[in-house]
């Protein structure tokens, strides 16, 4: 789902210097936010997170290099299905009944690598892709999810949204008022992570 979401912290690289073995450490900032987006035969819905209420906000990891796609040492960002909020009480209801939340209280975002564009001006606005596992409910997915990103400092805005089936989480689109009201099972995840990055070459430690 980003995210995860937070989901895609890391796209600095394109902007550091190139170690072996950087020791990445990411401090996720509050203004992020990560959005979920659905529909029903009647009218659109969002649920949204913002990054004041996401888990393990920093994190600390090392990263490999070749050419353009950059591989993540295990890393995670856990959200606590809980913490979602939306205006619209009975679609949270039913998304928090969905995602099981009593049983499965948290969805894992991992990222396995970034795979980035191959232009090297900086005067234009980064992007690339970011290839991650999404866990709900205790089932693994992968995907591909387009990314944009920029920096001022140490600070990264990274940008991206995927859409995707809850299907393939085994999971069942929910219906209501004895089925006249019908959800889809697709669903857009929108994320906008904001981080503060540093990157320590492991090698000086």
């Amino acid at each position: 789902m980003k995210t995860c979401i937070k989901i895609a912290l890391l796209f600095f690289i394109v902007s550091t210097s190139i170690f072996a073995q950087p020791l990445v450490n990411v401090s996720l900032q509050k203004n992020s936010s990560l959005t979920i987006t659905g529909t029903t035969n009647v009218v659109s819905f969002k649920i949204f997170q913002n990054g004041d209420k996401l888990s393990n906000k920093k994190m600390s990891f090392t990263t490999t290099q070749n050419q353009n796609k950059i591989a993540l040492s295990d890393n995670k960002l856990s959200v606590i299905v809980k913490d979602f909020t939306s205006n619209n009480k009975m679609a949270l209801r039913d998304f928090l009944k969905l995602l099981k939340s009593e049983t499965y209280p948290t969805l894992l975002v991992q990222i396995n690598y970034l795979d980035l564009d191959s232009s090297t001006d900086k005067t234009e606005s980064n992007g690339g892709n970011a290839v991650v596992s999404i866990t709900i409910t205790g089932v693994k997915r992968h995907y591909m999810i387009p990314i944009s990103f920029d920096s001022d400092g140490d600070t990264y805005f990274i940008k991206g949204k995927k859409k995707l089936s809850i299907r393939d989480f085994g999971l069942t689109p929910v219906s209501q008022m004895m089925g006249l009201i019908k959800v889809s099972e697709w669903i857009d995840i929108d994320f906008n992570m904001i981080c503060k990055i540093k990157v320590t070459n492991t090698e000086e430690i």
